[in-house]
């Protein structure tokens, strides 16, 4: 968006607790392009000290007419007091022509602020990315995100396995299938020679149950003794860290192993570029009742030329193609994962097709300018609504 001459801000709930800033943010300067909400914690007294030391640091900010709006709000309890009182100090809230919420519960606050008069002429965007449409929780959805149906001007989910759960929530929610691209001049191979000479694995995702980190394992300990060579590289943490670890001591397989934590992407290039195959077995989680809804790090894969191996759940496999750049295994089905990546460690020619095919793809459905394209096709259509 911004590349296309929009003036963008950036308001956030909280700040980031990440302590790596990907390459793409720096570029774009968008941690200056961004304000946060005031959302003080602790007992009365403290809250109370920390919004009048917050109040005396933003008085500049406040400007009359914004500060009128957000107390005449908040007294008339047509929105939530705190909603109200960071409404006055958020700079430029009032003038923006498209207010894209990202995550159901901020179109939901979107919405009200929207319904409360605080933004008239603005029109509210929402997208939905997964954690924000659990099966499990859709009567609790139905009443929550009612509100999206009158002040919302456009939905938008990242894939039609996303826009099955929206439309169970929202009938006739009419929202759009918009998937997060990525750019193809960054996620640009370089394959270099020991790539060609040596089998390496690589799985990617937080290490939950949910992105099948421990099936990961059990899938590369039968794959070792037909391939003593191979190796796994491990990218992410989480809860099941330790147990991967242990299990790595127990079967003696440090050398072959590694557990690479968290990474910058620019890291994750490099450890893709110096990989042969992803693989992905993701699997339904059984508390949520589902799986990953678009599955982004598989297309960053593709975009590597890396063939991925995947598990058939959620809306995976709309982010490949069975068969041309990758293979769809049944969720849990650590047979057919040994299967499908033994066929690709003996076929490098096979390995390589798959590769090509799968940039292709990424390309012409992900790359961020065209998933771009289509956003400021959805931002047009809603503003030309009147």
């Amino acid at each position: 968006m911004i590349d296309k001459g929009n003036e963008v801000n950036i308001y956030s709930i909280y700040p980031s607790k990440d302590q790596i800033i990907h390459e793409q943010v720096k570029t774009h300067h968008l941690i200056e392009k961004t304000q946060y909400f005031f959302y003080p914690k602790g007992y009365t007294i403290t809250k109370l000290w920390l919004t009048l030391k917050f109040v005396f640091a933003n008085l500049s900010k406040a400007n009359p007419k914004r500060t009128v709006k957000g107390l005449k709000s908040i007294f008339s309890r047509k929105i939530e007091p705190l909603f109200g009182f960071n409404f006055i100090f958020l700079n430029g809230i009032q003038d923006l022509d498209i207010l894209h919420a990202h995550f159901g519960e901020i179109g939901v606050l979107a919405s009200k602020v929207k319904m409360a008069g605080l933004i008239p002429n603005t029109k509210v965007v929402v997208s939905f990315h997964g954690h924000d449409i659990f099966p499990f929780r859709k009567d609790f959805y139905r009443k929550e995100y009612a509100i999206l149906k009158k002040f919302s001007s456009a939905l938008i989910v990242n894939s039609f396995y996303s826009l099955s759960l929206v439309e169970d929530i929202i009938p006739c929610s009419h929202a759009k299938v918009l998937p997060v691209g990525l750019s193809l001049s960054y996620f640009k191979p370089q394959h270099n020679s020991l790539s060609r000479s040596k089998i390496r694995i690589v799985f990617l995702g937080r290490l939950v149950y949910l992105k099948g980190g421990l099936l990961m394992f059990e899938i590369f300990r039968q794959l070792l003794p037909s391939n003593p060579g191979l190796e796994l590289v491990i990218i992410g943490d989480g809860e099941q860290r330790g147990e991967i670890e242990e299990k790595i001591k127990e079967f003696g397989l440090s050398n072959s192993i590694k557990l690479k934590g968290t990474l910058s992407q620019d890291r994750v290039i490099e450890e893709f570029n110096e990989s042969s195959i992803y693989v992905y077995p993701g699997m339904q989680d059984p508390i949520f009742k589902a799986g990953d809804t678009q599955g982004l790090v598989i297309q960053e894969a593709q975009a590597m030329e890396l063939p991925v191996v995947c598990s058939d759940v959620g809306g995976i496999k709309y982010g490949m193609v069975d068969g041309e750049t990758g293979f769809l295994v049944k969720e849990g089905d650590i047979d057919g994962f040994v299967e499908k990546i033994q066929l690709l460690i003996d076929q490098p020619d096979l390995r390589d097709k798959m590769g090509k095919a799968g940039r292709a793809f990424v390309k012409k459905h992900f790359d961020s300018k065209l998933i771009g394209d289509q956003l400021q096709s959805v931002y047009t259509e809603v503003l030309n609504e009147g």
